[in-house]
């Protein structure tokens, strides 16, 4: 279970077989892959790099970027991937925390390292390297690195339990984590995703999501794993993505919600060659229902859904043919996971009933770095919770309800935002709807929703009344307030914690 020894493996089988395909560069074959892993494992070995450290890489979806990755593992140094969309204060905390030995960057984010401070830039200044197949950059370069290293297999002992990279979440509910990902943890999340969705050799996949994310990457290199083809666009473009898609016959792909809605609204969807994809795979935030529905009657029985993490790997899966039947399930545990579903005190709570959702399997993460109290505070014994609130029904069905810690108390009841937020959004008039708890003299908490209008803009009373006609009278939205964005993380991710904070912000400023 080791990243690195599947490059020779596909090297032999397939050799001729494209592993690499980038939109406007020419294709790598599996031999070539293997050649320019080793070149450059070896080359970053000279440099005085060894098993352990870390490094950092900011940098947009590249053929380089899955050279790296597979380079780095094979050497047992450890990969930190770092977002691009971040400011520069966030991307410092994360190179603090890391610790970084080294630096890959695209040249486009060399002004950043300006915005950092003395002393990061101090650290890394000699071991700073450019994605580019040149010098231009006044860097050290990437390319220069893979020409000057030997096409051999790097004399590294990396066992399974190794790191290999570290993935920082996404900070919904508060300070980022930096959670601890070995080579076990991706192969056997590999090999699950595999058996699940029937991959194999033969298959081609796109992932257009940004490779810091790890599910666009995972998939990307698990083509690569298997012995298959990638195709690595750099960015995702709704249009781009489908003439892709009909270009190369692609099999399968992973796309976040935000994505999946842009697509079914694209005009080019209407003429464009979708059969070869078998596996339209969404994860990453929920999938409401009114996108599944359009995207069901746009690309028929491809979709499906999972939840996973990267502390967890995938987790359930749920295919087409149930998503009909079992409408806002995440699916049903993959083979070799179990779930629970806890109360506070931590004792099973009865089927259909609303717990904290605990996991146990063989693709947890190896807990969070240099963070000895959130890992055990995630943890009852060998059991790991992401902290999110869920139940399961007769069938063995998982539903996710929220976050612990969006969870609504008002009079004494349990209210989940997502319940509120799917009813609004069936609204013709409301394109999106958060919803959050708010301070109450009387009642603990209220709900408030925040709503950006689509087409005829509904009234608050419209959508209180069209509430009241289909939740609780507790869940009924206090307050509706309209708005043209709503504040989510780049993965889409909804941030109902800065959106809580914006609230208050601005009640205060209308008390004064």
């Amino acid at each position: 279970m080791i990243i690195g020894r599947s490059i020779e493996r596909n090297a032999r089988l397939y050799p001729d077989r494209p592993a690499i395909v980038t939109e406007n560069g020419p294709a790598i074959s599996h031999k070539a892959l293997r050649d320019r892993v080793w070149r450059l494992a070896n080359a970053l070995t000279r440099t005085g790099l060894k098993k352990g450290d870390r490094a950092g890489i900011l940098a947009r979806n590249s053929a380089d970027y899955l050279t790296l990755y597979f380079a780095l593992g094979s050497l047992g140094i450890v990969l930190v991937p770092l977002n691009f969309l971040l400011k520069a204060g966030d991307l410092e905390f994360r190179m603090v925390h890391a610790d970084l030995n080294v630096l890959f960057i695209d040249g486009e984010f060399i002004p950043i390292l300006d915005s950092l401070s003395d002393g990061i830039r101090r650290g890394l200044d000699s071991r700073i390297f450019a994605m580019s197949s040149d010098e231009t950059t006044g860097y050290p370069s990437l390319g220069t690195l893979i020409g000057s290293g030997e096409a051999r297999a790097p004399d590294v002992q990396v066992s399974p339990e190794d790191t290999l990279y570290i993935g920082y979440t996404s900070g919904t509910t508060g300070t980022p984590k930096g959670a601890l990902v070995s080579h076990r943890a991706i192969v056997v999340g590999y090999l699950y995703k595999a058996l699940d969705y029937g991959l194999t050799s033969n298959d081609v996949t796109l992932n257009a999501g940004p490779y810091w994310h790890s599910a666009p990457r995972d998939f990307a290199s698990l083509a690569i794993y298997l012995g298959g083809t990638a195709i690595v666009p750099e960015k995702f473009d709704p249009a781009t993505y489908l003439e892709l898609v009909e270009k190369y016959r692609v099999t399968n792909s992973f796309v976040v919600p935000t994505m999946l809605e842009r697509l079914v609204e694209c005009s080019a969807l209407a003429t464009a060659d979708v059969s070869s994809l078998r596996c339209l795979i969404s994860g990453g935030a929920p999938l409401p229902s009114t996108v599944k529905e359009k995207v069901l009657k746009a690309f028929g029985p491809a979709l499906t859904e999972f939840y996973g993490a990267t502390e967890t790997r995938i987790v359930t899966a749920i295919h087409s043919s149930d998503l009909a039947t079992h409408d806002r399930s995440v699916g049903r545990p993959i083979r070799e996971v179990e779930i629970r579903v806890l109360d506070e005190a931590g004792h099973e709570v009865p089927t259909g009933e609303v717990g904290e959702v605990y996991i146990r399997g063989p693709g947890l993460f190896s807990g969070y770095w240099r963070d000895p109290e959130r890992t055990q505070a995630a943890h009852r014994g060998e059991w790991f919770s992401l902290g999110d609130m869920g139940r399961v029904d007769d069938d063995g069905f998982l539903y996710l309800v929220d976050r612990k810690q969006d969870m609504i108390i008002s009079g004494g009841e349990n209210i989940f935002p997502n319940d509120i937020e799917e009813c609004l959004q069936r609204h013709p008039g409301v394109r999106e709807a958060a919803v959050i708890g708010v301070p109450d003299d009387r009642w603990g908490e209220v709900v408030v929703a925040y709503v950006i209008p689509g087409g005829q803009k509904p009234s608050p009373d419209e959508l209180m009344a069209f509430c009241a006609e289909r939740l609780p009278g507790y869940m009924k939205p206090r307050r509706i307030e309209f708005c043209q964005s709503l504040p989510r993380n780049p993965t889409g991710k909804l941030l109902r914690r800065e959106l809580r904070r914006q609230d208050a912000e601005r009640n205060q400023e209308a008390a004064q």
